[in-house]
């Protein structure tokens, strides 16, 4: 837990600047990311999408709830925009990213996940300093609740970076249909279908030996350490205690 206090924060503070790199170096993924249709011009204000229902056919949004200005200080800190956000309109529709509401929500996923985490350590080093950490149970429920999260943040995180910079494998330069493997399809089947029971197997074994651990669980017969004011003798229990 010491660990995460420190990585949390400094998790959402990386990934700001990946969001910054994407704003100067790859604006048709941030287009995307923000679902934003319209070019925001320099000068101006830039408000922050927190929910929306992107439409690609009609190329703009059916519903959407904004924070004003918000996304001018996410991305420059400042209350309006030294550089314009291009929106999805300025690149013909083989230039730019599809799936808008695909890319769109993993994102928010992933920036949620990452304030749930930052959250959970804010409240458990206060719990912790207070000597309380474990007496909550609601607090344990969510740090139950957070144990896959970590592996949604990253699936989802690879969605937002491969699906958003589409249609391009090398960003403006290659794009993905001319690095589309020239491997028959019967060996990419047989070394995709290798793979899958390779993984299959090690998740059953975990699952195997996992739940025999947990079944027998600890040995409740063995003695506590006692502490006193007797004169120290060295541990001999077993190791296990």
């Amino acid at each position: 837990m010491s660990l995460l206090i420190i990585v949390a924060p400094l998790q959402i503070f990386i990934g700001h600047l990946s969001a910054e790199q994407v704003y100067h170096y790859q604006p048709t993924k941030l287009a995307a990311m923000e679902a934003q249709w319209e070019t925001v011009p320099a000068g101006t204000k830039a408000d922050w999408s927190i929910i929306a229902l992107p439409n690609d056919q009609l190329e703009k949004n059916n519903w959407e709830l904004k924070v004003p200005g918000a996304l001018s200080y996410l991305l420059e800190l400042k209350p309006q925009l030294d550089t314009p956000i291009k929106g999805l309109k300025e690149w013909r529709s083989e230039d730019r990213p599809h799936m808008i509401g695909l890319i769109y929500y993993s994102f928010r996923v992933m920036i949620a996940i990452g304030l749930y985490f930052a959250a959970l350590m804010t409240i458990s080093l206060v719990q912790w300093l207070q000597g309380k950490l474990t007496d909550s149970k609601w607090l344990m429920g969510a740090w139950v609740f957070a144990a896959p999260l970590g592996y949604i943040a990253v699936e989802a995180g690879w969605i937002v970076r491969c699906v958003g910079r589409q249609p391009w494998i090398v960003y403006g330069e290659i794009r993905t249909a001319d690095a589309v493997s020239q491997l028959p399809p019967g060996e990419i089947l047989f070394s995709l279908a290798g793979l899958a029971l390779m993984y299959f197997v090690f998740f059953g074994v975990t699952l195997f030996f996992g739940s025999r651990i947990i079944v027998k669980g600890p040995d409740q017969e063995l003695t506590a350490p006692q502490f006193g004011k007797t004169k120290f003798a060295p541990d001999r229990r077993p190791a296990q205690v």
